[in-house]
């Protein structure tokens, strides 16, 4: 394995009432899981049984779409639920997205630093920059193109990183009987004049066991692909099928090396799982959650995500290799773009896509236990990524189909922990507590 690691990284995307559009109607799923609280907490809880290493809640803050027959994704701010989360469980890690396009660095770097302190150093920042035109319109209405977009983020990662390291380890001193609590002269200060967002800092409390949360990014594009080869310590990507995991996981290492770092960040793809008792079982499970999709509203998302006129698209037709956009004119995710166009090209029917394409893009795997465990071996042994996110097609019911029957069967294997090794996000992904970056600092003391 070019990754170098011996053993998997897992875990568990929240997404929602699960992976396939479906899902909300599901027997025995709430049709208004996105905003249960008690929904999140369990499949927490099933995570945290089965050994994975973290949960993770996108976010768009915004209805993107029309919800008269489908419900929001998420609709609870993601740091509000991972705290209730961190209270109701002891060693899973916790990882929230928020956007560096439409936040300020320092109310989110204290956002997510009182979480990793709440949590006692499980938790993770996924860095996003957003486009959405509905998030737009809630942040009045200021639209930014992709390469400011990308300049902010990587600017706003290492400020955010920079108010991380605010307060030295050893400054607090906390002695009761001589009434000195702190050696306020070990600031770790930015330099207003030299930082684009004018900050100052500190923080207002020091760090957690941890360091500080770790710094996921999930973003396809090249300026992602750069901003993930620099700043995080995992991406989430996205590949439809072997061969272009290996070619983007060898894209990432490589400019990672560019940037002088040690070693790459981990690669933890989205994996759609629906898991049958036997692969008939399987899929039929899948033909019955398909049968409950909403074609019509399937197709004009279909459009929508590809950035071409409904009009254009059949659903027992391939989409016409004319209508294709190129990965710089979709609206959207350029991964999800690149699984639906290497469908198109294949010249399946736009029904067959949208069977196939489910969670914004995501490799789906229909099958018994056993199946889903060859699978994920083989990408991992093959080198092309580090583990996976594991997005249950009903998150009610798939969570644990996946802890109880996958998960045993790649223990087994030798492949996945047996036992939580540490307690923080750090340890179970084999990450070292970060040190003091090289940074202009203030002279002047607070």
């Amino acid at each position: 394995m070019s990754s170098g690691n011996s053993m998997l990284h897992l875990g568990l995307n929240l997404h929602g009432a699960g992976g396939h559009s479906a899902a909300w109607r599901w027997p025995g799923t709430n049709p208004s899981a996105f905003f249960d609280i008690e929904h999140y907490v369990r499949a927490a809880k099933i995570a945290e049984h089965g050994l994975l290493d973290a949960v993770f809640l996108a976010d768009t803050p915004a209805i993107r779409s029309d919800i008269t027959r489908q419900p929001p994704l998420n609709g609870l701010e993601p740091t509000l639920v991972l705290a209730v989360i961190a209270r109701e469980t002891e060693r899973i890690g916790l990882i929230a997205t928020a956007s560096t396009t439409y936040n300020e660095p320092y109310n989110l770097a204290r956002r997510f630093q009182s979480l990793d302190v709440i949590s006692r150093g499980r938790v993770a920042w996924n860095a996003v920059t957003t486009s959405s035109p509905a998030t737009v319109a809630n942040f009045g209405g200021r639209e930014v193109g992709r390469a400011d977009r990308y300049r902010r983020a990587e600017d706003f990662v290492e400020t955010v990183r920079a108010l991380w390291l605010s307060w030295s380890g050893e400054m607090v001193i906390a002695d009761q009987a001589a009434g000195v609590y702190a050696d306020q002269s070990q600031f770790r200060l930015l330099d207003p004049a030299t930082n684009s967002f004018g900050i100052r800092g500190p923080l207002t409390h020091p760090a957690s066991p941890q360091g500080h949360p770790v710094i996921v990014q999930a973003g396809g594009s090249d300026p992602g692909l750069r901003l993930g080869a620099r700043s995080a310590d995992v991406v989430f990507a996205a590949a439809g099928d072997l061969s272009t995991a290996l070619q983007e996981a060898e894209r990432l290492r490589a400019l990672s090396r560019q940037f002088g770092r040690p070693a790459a960040p981990l690669i933890l793809p989205g994996l759609v799982t629906c898991i049958g008792g036997t692969e008939e079982e399987a899929a039929r499970r899948k033909e019955s959650l398909d049968g409950l999709l909403d074609l019509e509203r399937a197709i004009i998302a279909l459009a929508r995500s590809m950035g071409v006129a409904v009009e254009k698209l059949s659903l027992e037709k391939p989409i016409p290799e004319e209508v294709l956009p190129t990965a710089d004119d979709v609206p959207f995710s350029v991964g999800h773009h690149r699984t639906i166009e290497a469908l198109a090209r294949q010249g399946r029917t736009v029904r067959e896509i949208i069977s196939s394409v489910q969670a914004f893009g995501h490799r789906l795997l229909v099958g018994a236990p056993e199946q889903i465990a060859d699978s994920i071996e083989a990408w991992f042994r093959a080198g092309a990524v580090d583990g996976f996110n594991i997005i249950p097609d009903v998150l009610k019911d798939g969570t644990s189909a996946f802890v109880d029957n996958v998960v045993p069967i790649l223990q087994k294997r030798g492949l996945f922990r047996k036992e939580y090794g540490g307690q923080t996000l750090r340890e179970h992904l084999g990450l070292s507590i970060p040190f003091e970056p090289a940074r202009a600092t203030a002279t002047s003391p607070l």
